[in-house]
Formats: C-alpha cells, structure tokens, sequence
C-alpha cells in the first residue's frame, strides 16, 4: 500500500496475455475505489486511489506444470504462502487435487457430506461388481491394485 504498487504473480505465465493481466488488474483497483469509496474517503488524502497504483509483473511466483491445475495451485499457494521458498515447483497436482477435495468433503460446514458419503459408497460397489465379474486382475484398474470385498468397502 505504501508503495502504492500492486504485483501480478502469475503462475503461468504467457506474453500473449499480458495487456489483458493489465487491463484486468486495472478493473479490479476501480472496482476497489467504488466499493471502498467511503473509507477512502476517511483515512486517505484527496485524490487517492487504488486505481493509481502503479501495476507491475513479477517473476517470484512459483510455475505450475500444467495449464488444468490453477484454482488448485493457488489455493496450495496461498496456504503456503509465508513459506521462503516462492520459486520452488514442489507442487504435485494429483495429491493436491485428492488433499483439497478432502478438506472440503470433511469441513464442518459441509451440508452435503451424507449425501457423498453414499455416492462413494455406490462407486465402490458398481467397481467391486466389475472386479467380481472379471476376476481380481484387471490392468490398471485402480481398485484392483488391493484386493478388496464389499465387507472392507462399508
């Protein structure tokens, strides 16, 4: 704030997308000025504005490795983000993925865990009835890897 800067972090970054980064950025420190206009108003001398700010790119931001993980990089990001190491790519999509969508099912205010839970269950069962009609070895089958019966699915 005392800079008066704002940095784009960017976690895949590509030139063809810059001016439209800008011009979004741009958006974004109006839409601030409006919504906090009274408190502005309050605490700030005459004239200032978010949308003055001078908006820069950085490269400290950690780079993703694929182009279908961003909300979920960033939330990993964000958890982690008083961590010193910024430019590291320790990132691993598929736990990540598994990891968030965990927290989210088991979060408190989760009204529809009930309703999961059973989806789960009925996924295990139509997989088992699969392992069950075609024998305990089908290649690359993710259930198949562990045997399992429908006792240790429940």
């Amino acid at each position: 704030m005392g800079d008066k800067k704002v940095e784009l972090w960017d976690s895949l970054p590509a030139a063809k997308y810059n001016a439209s980064r800008y011009q979004l950025a741009e958006r974004i420190l109006k839409v601030l000025d409006y919504i906090y206009k009274d408190e502005i108003v309050k605490h700030f001398d005459k004239g200032w504005q978010f949308a003055k700010f001078n908006i820069v790119r950085t490269d400290k931001a950690r780079r993703q490795l694929n182009g279908s993980d961003c909300g979920i990089f960033v939330m990993n990001w964000l958890e982690d983000i008083e961590c010193t190491s910024h430019g590291s790519n320790k990132f691993q999509h598929a736990s990540e993925r598994v990891r968030v969508a965990l927290s989210l099912l088991k979060n408190p205010k989760n009204t529809r865990l009930k309703e999961v839970r059973e989806s789960a269950r009925r996924v295990v069962d139509e997989e088992l009835d699969i392992l069950a009609q075609h024998g305990p070895s089908i290649p690359h089958h993710p259930i198949a890897r562990k045997p399992m019966t429908r006792s240790h699915a429940k």
